[in-house]
Order: structure tokens, then C-alpha cells, then sequence
């Protein structure tokens, strides 16, 4: 086939120069080759999504090829979203840092008691207390109630903490703590004071990718507050709705992927490996006996016969001084330019002659 390509490329391009029909006439056989092979990185740290790109793909430019999914954040607890301190692109090691967690939720229950037993009536059934065990609270005044469990007791010193759960307590009243809901005397466990529970923090590392919650939200345990990637984004990244997504910089082939979907990544890994759609150059090889005849900026004409179109000029841009050896003969690669006709790809071959 290359031996027709030759003998018919010649006699076309003798026919339309015949001035090329010289004794020192050169006429060399060629493949199409990328200038340059780019790669394409992880833009963050995470595990892939599902994606369908494929070696041999054309690819348009802006076109999303890989997306890394961030770490999604869901409620411990259920409750109200008492501080929102981060938005979309901050960096969450500043955040936590000024104001201690990206947000805080505050329990249902807020209200929590802390009394001791040495206030209660002296009885051992009131010293023998559990965590755990439920518990009946009135204010001093009789006037307000509310259920509570016990959740922390110091035996050295006789204090306890109680869950307060609903009930009308006010914030100012000492509360009395009994066994019983009867609220006997000889039941009083002990008498306190009432505070509110420690919000629960809520923290992250690395850059902010989505808030989905503001403040003063309800929130139930599970559901979705926040998403983040571990690594400081460049900052052109941050904040933008395509933070996390791996573009096509250009009209691409791609030549190989290198991750599977779901896979593990690390910011700046290579995901695949592509040429420019058109930034091509023909490479040729020539003789030992030949190649010292060629020199940079060198025009031929190259004829692609396959394809059926008009030859174009190629300009020599490299001749590679490291020979080739294969059986008796060592070659030496090289390189033109051309102006790439519409259908030529990688791959296809050219027949080159001055």
C-alpha cells in the first residue's frame, strides 16, 4: 500500500511541478504526530463520579470530562442551626479558626440542670441515683414543670446534670428534682439551677465547595448542611459552581484515561492524557545517506493521497541527530509544519518530497 501511496503521490506532484523532477529530489514517506501531549489534573482531592470518557474521544473545549464528588456534611442531631460563620469558597481552617466550627446546632432541648444531691432530702433512695434515670422537675414557686433525665453524676461531690425535656421552666428559677411524679417530698433528689446545652460544632478541612442550610434553620439528623474538599482550592476555584470539575482546555483526542470511576484522587493527579484537535506535524525519516541533505526551514510538499486532496507545503522544524537503528539501516526522524487540511487526523500518513 505505502509503495502505491509513493509511486502515485509522485507522479502527481511531478505533474503539478515538474521543476522537482531534479537529481537531488528527496521524496520520504510521513505520519501525522501531536505536537504536544497535555494532561489533565484533578482540580481537588475526592472520589470520582460516574463519567464516560474514553481514549480515541473528541472532546470540545469547556466540555466537564471528570468531576471529583466533595465530602457532603449531614446534621449529627436533630435541632436548630444556631451560626452559619462560612459561605461557598472560604478556606474552612480560617473559619474554625476565628469562630470555632463552619456552624453550631443547638439541641431540641437546650435546657439542661445542674443541682446536687446534698440538697435533696436526706434519704438513701435520693443518694442512689443512675444516668439515665428519669427524673420530675418543678420550680420553687410549684408554678412551672418539665420531664429531665439524669445524663452525668460526680459521686465525690454529689452533683448531677439533668436533661430538661419540654415542660414551661423558667430560666431564673431554682428547679427542684425529684424520683417521683407525685413530687413528694421525701422523693426530692436535689435542687439547680438551669443553663443551656453546648451546641454541637460542626467543622470541616480544606475549602468550602456548598452551604445548604442558614441560620435559625430546623434540622433533622441526617439531613444535608454542607459539603467541603480537603485541599485549598486555587482561588480562582473557589466559590465557583464548577469547583470541583475537571474541563477540556481546549478541542482535544484523548490518548489515554488513567482513573477509573469512583476511584480515589488527589488533587493535581493526572486523569487522562489528550492532543490538540489540528496542532499536528508530519514526522519523516530519513536515511543515513539522506539526512545530511535536510536542514531546518527546508520546504517540501506533502501529499496526503488517501484522502484524496490538494498538496500542501511542509517546512522542516527539527532533524533529530539520534539515529534509529533497525536491522542494517538507522534512520533519523524529522519534523515540519504544515497547515493541517480539515480531515487529516493522527496517524495518517503523507508522502513528502522536495
Amino acid at each position: 500500500m505505502m509503495k502505491r501511496i509513493l509511486i502515485l503521490c509522485t507522479a502527481l506532484l511531478l505533474a503539478i511541478t515538474p521543476a522537482m523532477a531534479q537529481e537531488n529530489s528527496l521524496i520520504l514517506s510521513a505520519a501525522v504526530e501531536a505536537v504536544q501531549i497535555v494532561a489533565l489534573t484533578a482540580p481537588a482531592s475526592g472520589e470520582l463520579a460516574p463519567f464516560t470518557v474514553r481514549t480515541g474521544d473528541a472532546v470540545s473545549a469547556g466540555e466537564t470530562l471528570f468531576t471529583v464528588e466533595p465530602v457532603k456534611v449531614y446534621a449529627p442531631i436533630d435541632g436548630t442551626v444556631s451560626g452559619v460563620f462560612a459561605e461557598a469558597g472560604d478556606i474552612a481552617s480560617g473559619v474554625t479558626g476565628r469562630f470555632g466550627a463552619i456552624l453550631y446546632i443547638d439541641y431540641e432541648e437546650r435546657w439542661q440542670l445542674q443541682g446536687s444531691t446534698r440538697t435533696g432530702t436526706d434519704k438513701a433512695e435520693n443518694r442512689d441515683v443512675r444516668i439515665g434515670q428519669q427524673v420530675w422537675l418543678r420550680s420553687n414557686n410549684e408554678e412551672n414543670f418539665a420531664d429531665g433525665v439524669i445524663t452525668a453524676i460526680d459521686s465525690a461531690t454529689g452533683g448531677i446534670s439533668v436533661q430538661v425535656i419540654g415542660g414551661d421552666l423558667k430560666y431564673n428559677h431554682t428547679i427542684r428534682v425529684y424520683r417521683t411524679p407525685d413530687y413528694d417530698y421525701n422523693a426530692l433528689i436535689a435542687r439547680g439551677t438551669l443553663s443551656t446545652v453546648a451546641p454541637v460544632a460542626v467543622s470541616a478541612s480544606g475549602t468550602i465547595i456548598e452551604v445548604a442550610v442558614s441560620n435559625g434553620e430546623k434540622v433533622q439528623a441526617g439531613d444535608y448542611l454542607f459539603s467541603y474538599v480537603p485541599d485549598e482550592l486555587a482561588p480562582e476555584r473557589r466559590g465557583q459552581p464548577d469547583a470541583t470539575e475537571a474541563q477540556a482546555a481546549a478541542d482535544w483526542i484523548i490518548t489515554g484515561v488513567n482513573v477509573q470511576p469512583g476511584a480515589g484522587v488527589q488533587k493535581g493527579q493526572p486523569l487522562l492524557t489528550a492532543v490538540r484537535a489540528g496542532d499536528y506535524e508530519l514526522v519523516a525519516h530519513a536515511a543515513e545517506d539522506e539526512v545530511h541533505a535536510i536542514h531546518v526551514g527546508d520546504v517540501f510538499t506533502a501529499c496526503f493521497e488517501e484522502l484524496n486532496m490538494d498538496p500542501v507545503e511542509a517546512t522542516v522544524t527539527a532533524v533529530s541527530p539520534l539515529g534509529t537503528v533497525s536491522g542494517d539501516e538507522t534512520t533519523y526522524a524529522i519534523r515540519l509544519s504544515f497547515p493541517v487540511p480539515e480531515g487529516v487526523w493522527p496517524g495518517m500518513h503523507a508522502v513528502i518530497e522536495r
